[in-house]
């Protein structure tokens, strides 16, 4: 087989863009799951109280690690698509600003029990 032979035609050259604009579409997508997620298991404390307490009372201690996680996880998306004003941005926007929310709302709700059970 010889050098040209080898060599990638132009029908192999354009497969690999829709690969590329498609993981740039699903750029923020984890974020923004792992955001709601975090956001929703808050709530989970005031469901109904014929719910088994595992159901009610477990996913309260994911809170924190799964914010962090749409946090970490949509920085770096947010700097990639730094300059693009497309659906990515907002995405990985939103999946942010759900993860600290979820972060704050546990602190700052623990902080309040301290300022209330102080000393």
């Amino acid at each position: 087989m010889s050098f040209v032979e080898q060599t990638a035609g132009p029908e192999q050259q354009t497969e690999a863009e829709p690969v590329a604009e498609s993981v740039a579409e699903r750029r923020g997508t984890a974020s923004l799951t792992l955001g709601i997620a975090a956001v929703a298991m808050i709530g989970c404390p005031f469901l109904p109280e014929g719910l088994p307490p595992w159901i009610r009372y477990f996913p309260v201690y994911l809170v924190l690690p799964v914010g962090i996680m749409a946090v970490v996880c949509g920085l770096p998306d947010l700097w990639a698509v730094r300059g693009d004003a497309g659906a990515a941005r907002g995405r990985s926007l939103t999946g942010v600003a759900l993860g600290t929310v979820a972060i704050l709302v546990p602190l700052a709700a623990c902080l309040y029990l301290v300022l209330l059970l102080g000393p």
